[in-house]
């Protein structure tokens, strides 16, 4: 073993054999914050390939009713990215199956492309769906092919979550400035539900008046674009005049949310760090004190 290689943990062994199975390597490995590679050789080394295991990877009876009610409106990677399997396998099950897609899959056109990004986030995925003439399955698809999918960023909205990851600051804090601070925002749709929206040149416009709130420094040159022209004369001034390492503890909520998010709803430790504004090492760090703790207890 090299002396830059990492050491497993008793937790992450465990963490391990119970997703293996259930989870694909590449997803597991984003947990741990391990290569791919890294997670299959663990897996040969702990011997935790049998017949228990692999069982849990035989495709289940929902699994095939959606691969058959779906094979001639969604590719196999489609497939495969909603079921969590790979295209390869997608493609087994179709022969083993004796499937057989009615038409070639109709390709994505410049026109649909444009209607989708001129709606998504003021229709509903329904009323897009029956005018394009594809399913919502495959809607979605094509938004994370195109890199938006969550919001419409191109047009200059965003959602409060994707505010608080480029600005690098909790969530929480971004619902806390429209309720007591008057940041403008406005009802948006996508799918079935309602979100928040908040328009960048509005954004803009209210920062400027509140530029206590922000650490301009922290904020990446051209994250939210336009960007006005003050901007980097604050951001250079937060530079030298705020402290560089701004400590900030962990309360007990933020704790409880960070074991949750992790273990619960299977979120990234990036993703946390986004949502809560800490960096993904952060996240790491906080995450081995508090499994050493519990394992204390």
């Amino acid at each position: 073993m090299s002396k830059n290689q990492k050491l497993w943990t008793k937790e992450e062994d465990l963490f391990l054999e119970e997703q293996y199975g259930q989870m694909t390597f590449q997803r597991i490995g984003e947990h741990l914050n391990r290569s791919k590679e890294s997670v299959n050789k663990r897996i040969i080394r702990l011997d935790i390939r049998n017949e228990e295991n692999c069982l849990r990877k035989k495709w289940t009876m929902e699994q095939d009713t959606f691969l058959k009610e779906n094979i001639d409106i969604m590719n196999n990677r489609e497939i495969g990215n909603h079921l969590g399997k790979s295209p390869a396998s997608v493609a087994t099950r179709i022969k083993i199956l004796k499937l057989v897609r009615k038409e070639t899959m109709r390709r994505w056109t410049e026109q649909e492309d444009e209607y989708l990004l001129k709606y998504y986030g003021y229709k509903s995925f329904e009323s897009i769906s029956k005018q394009l003439q594809r399913s919502v399955q495959a809607l979605e698809s094509r938004l994370n092919r195109l890199g938006l999918y969550g919001v419409k960023a191109h047009t200059g909205n965003i959602t409060v979550y994707e505010l608080a990851r480029f600005l690098q600051i909790d969530v929480h804090t971004i619902y806390k400035w429209i309720q007591e601070k008057g940041l403008t925002h406005k009802i948006t749709r996508a799918k079935t539900r309602k979100f928040i929206g908040i328009e960048v040149s509005a954004f803009w416009k209210w920062a400027e008046q509140n530029k206590e709130l922000l650490n301009f420094s922290k904020i990446p040159t051209n994250t939210l674009v336009p960007e006005p022209d003050w901007v980097k004369k604050q951001r250079k001034y937060d530079y030298f005049n705020r402290p560089k390492y701004e400590n900030k503890k962990w309360t007990e909520e933020e704790d409880a949310r960070l074991w949750y998010m992790f273990y619960e709803e299977g979120r990234t430790q990036q993703e946390i760090g986004q949502l809560i504004g800490r960096s993904r090492h952060g996240v790491q760090r906080r995450l081995n004190r508090l499994r050493k703790k519990k394992l204390t207890h």
